[in-house]
């Protein structure tokens, strides 16, 4: 014989198992349990905690006499369940059958989504993204602005994403983001060394800026834009380089980058680059070379003035002759050309006694000074 007294609280309910068997449900309040052979077993539930974790659960939910107050959820392979409490995200469901005490279904609701379509669609989308244990169902992607984010589905590009954060189911299908940045970017094509078309060994840095074009080719045809775009530079500059002699090259530096642009556009569009503008940095001469350079420019320089001293030299001549013809034909000139030169000459003399005419003053001053 046994006697049991039980209380149950508000948020308490129970099950009455005797002999292995369902015996009765137990709302709150005390109950007595009288009766003979062995006592009763009792098993406790919460409404605080609804989710009933017990191996047999799911056997006794479905009897007809407890169905009323337990809730059932099965949940296929390609299916996930959101919890909510009181209108709050509680936890995740996994696929397999779940069971939890029946409550008013502003207190306690199960929501039962398609995951096969990879992206969460739901309004409460964030909330749950956000929750502690997240990270076992949902994958989450960042992609901040300036970028895209290329997709793969089991290995597949399947879509673009754009600037934002995006949430998918996680263990449905195998998924993986490439973020790709779309804004301009420069790359250096330093040290250079190559040979002109005149055999002038130098070192060329070039600087290129370039975007890209198409993410989703690029990802496909290419394992690293930057990459292929220097290879590519570096053999078309090669190529321009060579096909030209030193001074060629110094002439259309300006037009080099243009060239270079005009050449290597077209196979980088084709994956998925687009090559906006290259220019030539710095050209650097061997130091040999550059020595022989500057004593080239040297002469040149030299050859120029000295052009000019004879330009200027042939016109002071050329001026003498034509003032030498006006005294010629003009006596008067000539005089006054005479008292001028007199008048120059004697700034230089300090005293000098003269008796007579002009004449004997510049006769006196001629022997003064001497032949």
């Amino acid at each position: 014989m046994f006697s049991i007294d039980l209380t149950l609280k508000e948020h308490e309910r129970a099950i009455v198992w005797k002999g292995g068997l369902f015996d009765r449900w137990l709302a709150a309040g005390r109950h007595r349990l009288r009766g003979f052979g062995p006592a009763p077993r009792v098993e406790r539930f919460s409404t605080l905690t609804p989710y009933v974790d017990l191996p047999d659960a799911r056997a006794f939910a479905e009897l007809p006499e407890l169905a009323p107050h337990f809730l059932v959820v099965k949940i296929a392979d390609a299916e996930r369940g959101l919890v909510f409490a009181h209108g709050n995200f509680e936890r995740f469901l996994a696929p397999g059958v779940h069971v939890f005490l029946r409550l008013a279904e502003d207190v306690l609701r199960v929501d039962v989504v398609d995951a096969s379509s990879l992206s969460v669609v739901h309004p409460a989308k964030e909330a749950v993204s956000r929750s502690g244990d997240a990270a076992g169902f949902l994958e989450v992607f960042e992609v901040t602005e300036g970028f895209c984010g290329v997709l793969f589905v089991d290995g597949a590009i399947a879509d673009l994403l754009a600037p934002g954060r995006h949430v998918f189911w996680k263990a449905v299908r195998q998924l993986a983001l490439a973020h790709v940045d779309l804004r301009q970017q420069l790359v250096e094509v330093q040290g250079q060394e190559l040979m002109t078309k005149d055999k002038v060994s130098l070192r060329i840095n070039l600087s290129v800026r370039f975007a890209v074009l198409d993410a989703r080719l690029m990802v496909r045809t290419l394992a690293d834009g930057r990459e292929a775009l220097y290879r590519e530079l570096q053999l078309a500059l090669r190529d321009e380089v060579g096909a030209l002699t030193l001074d060629e090259l110094l002439l259309k530096k300006g037009a080099l980058g243009a060239a270079l642009v005009s050449r290597t556009a077209p196979a980088l569009a084709e994956r998925g680059l687009s090559l906006i503008a290259a220019g030539l940095r710095d050209v650097v001469l061997p130091g040999d070379m550059r020595t022989l350079f500057n004593q080239v420019i040297e002469a040149e320089k030299r050859a120029e003035a000295t052009a000019i001293a004879r330009r200027e030299e042939t016109a002071a001549t050329r001026s003498l002759l034509n003032t030498a013809k006006l005294l010629e034909g003009n006596p008067t000139l000539l005089r006054l050309k005479e008292l001028e030169i007199t008048e120059r000459i004697a700034q230089r003399i300090g005293s000098l006694s003269v008796t007579g005419g002009v004449d004997s003053l510049v006769d006196a001053m001629r022997a003064k000074l001497g032949p």
